[in-house]
């Protein structure tokens, strides 16, 4: 019997509750034969999340990479040599029935990851994993995961025709929310944690970087401008692994940076042309890195769409640290980019995830009865709204919908001063009527309003009167 897998970091593992119990559960289930297919972006923490699965199990752990095939199965075979004798593993079918013939006694765990450079050194994989599961998984116990950060590779052996879908189980493994991120950020306070998770997103490797600094600005600068530190070219390396040609989307994910574009912005401020944009941006979403939002209150996709750069450490770098890349590594001083371009820019740039942050305390508890959580803008119905005489558009951060009917609004506030009682008058005069025009709205929704440096007393009087008011603490923020 072969010694239990070894998980050397499993003391530094943290998180991943969920993912862990829907492995827990594929690798239970006796009837399930389907190989389970582990997939997500780079630094999002699949491999130790494998790992700690099989940390004190029986299991196997096979790491492709970009060698020549042969090489590839030598390496494995070194690997198998542990339990006894060295196989022969002269082609990849050979490989794939060792692994299932290898637990027709007891139940096995096997994991090959990075699974798209084997794909790329055997161009029929699929077929032959297909017929190996066909002729050897009814007459044997193991559980076999396939990984891999090739988002495109992964998904493509998931799609509806190809052969190998109704024997692949997925199982995607997406950014942290700012809740479980926290059991990486360690302790902080309020504002120092959601500083830490706005400008490291949800990704582990970027949080860890951040992770217990009381100044995590200046942690992640440190890391990244720095043309000698550990993030200096991080994107640059983990895209080009992904995209074919990443001039042209650095170029869009550059301008998505700043905050998020309508479809004109995004083409004026990228530089590529309507025509071609669709397509760069449609490869973007399918990785997870970019989104197109809606009004939440319109049903049908229109061209009120705005597109927005979804992680956190991706929005830092571009907007920060790429455009000064050739500067830095020409001599210009990384504390010159941090007090001259950052640090002025810093509020800005991290309103848009608070927001979402408050959006996803406003999912987690309820609030309101609301099931569908988003943000609203259109036009404003005011004609003496500024400028004098012309429509402007209006925004709300939060809005809470309920069987058809928006329930609650919020606004959200990352500055120095307190948010004062002229909120409601905003909300009351244009806001409201605005959305009123887009949806139903209850006769007098619930507010909600989040800022970082508190509330007038003025404010705090006139949410003691009105019981549709309330004023949310960034300590229960951050408590969820």
């Amino acid at each position: 019997m072969s010694r239990p897998y070894v998980f050397p970091s499993i003391d530094a593992f943290r998180d991943r509750a969920e993912e862990l119990a829907a492995i827990g559960a594929w690798f239970d289930d006796e009837h399930e034969w389907r190989a389970l297919t582990l997939f997500g972006r780079r630094r999002a923490g699949k491999s130790w999340l494998f790992r700690a699965f099989a940390h004190g199990r029986g299991a196997d752990v096979f790491v492709a990479s970009t060698r020549a095939l042969g090489d590839q199965l030598a390496g494995f075979s070194e690997l198998l040599e542990r339990d006894g004798e060295r196989p022969a593993l002269p082609d990849l079918e050979s490989f794939l029935r060792l692994l299932y013939r290898r637990a027709r006694g007891q139940r096995r765990l096997a994991v090959i990851d990075e699974l798209p450079y084997l794909w790329t050194a055997e161009k029929d994989l699929p077929s032959i994993l297909l017929k190996v599961m066909e002729e050897e998984a009814a007459s044997s116990k193991l559980k076999l995961i396939v990984a891999g950060s090739h988002v495109g590779m992964m998904e493509r052996l998931l799609a509806e025709k190809e052969p190998l879908r109704d024997r692949l189980r997925p199982l995607r493994v997406r950014s942290l929310d700012f809740w479980r991120a926290r059991e990486i950020l360690g302790p902080g306070t309020p504002q120092e944690l959601l500083t830490a998770f706005a400008i490291a997103g949800g990704l582990p490797r970027y949080l860890a970087e951040v992770a217990g600094a009381t100044d995590a600005v200046g942690r992640l600068a440190s890391a990244c401008l720095d043309p000698h530190g550990p993030l200096f070219d991080e994107p640059r390396a983990i895209l080009a692994q992904e995209l074919e040609v990443p001039h042209t989307y650095f170029s869009i994910l550059s301008a998505l940076a700043s905050g998020p574009q309508p479809w004109s912005d995004l083409v004026s401020r990228s530089g590529v042309e309507s025509t071609r944009l669709a397509r760069y941006l449609q490869t973007l979403e399918n990785l997870g890195l970019v989104t197109a939002r809606m009004p939440i209150t319109d049903i049908v996709v229109g061209r009120n769409r705005l597109y927005e750069l979804e992680d956190g450490f991706l929005r830092f770098w571009f907007r920060f640290v790429f455009p000064f890349q050739a500067d830095l590594e020409a001599g210009l001083s990384p504390a010159t980019v941090l007090a001259t371009e950052v640090m002025p820019d810093l509020a800005d740039h991290l309103a848009p995830a608070i927001e979402e942050i408050a959006r996803g305390w406003v999912r987690r508890r309820g609030f309101a009865g609301a099931t569908r959580v988003g943000s609203w803008w259109g036009p404003s119905l005011d004609e003496f709204r500024p400028p004098v005489g012309e429509r402007t558009r209006e925004e709300i951060d939060i809005v809470g919908i309920a069987r058809g009917r928006v329930t609650m609004i919020g606004e959200v506030r990352w500055r120095e001063k307190p948010m004062d009682v002229g909120i409601l008058g905003e909300l009351d005069r244009f806001k409201l009527p605005a959305l009123r025009r887009a949806t139903k709205v209850a006769i007098q929704p619930k507010v909600l309003l989040v800022s970082r440096s508190g509330f007038t007393d003025g404010l705090r009087d006139a949410a003691a009167r009105a019981e549709h008011i309330s004023l949310l603490e960034l300590e229960d923020l951050v408590s969820g």
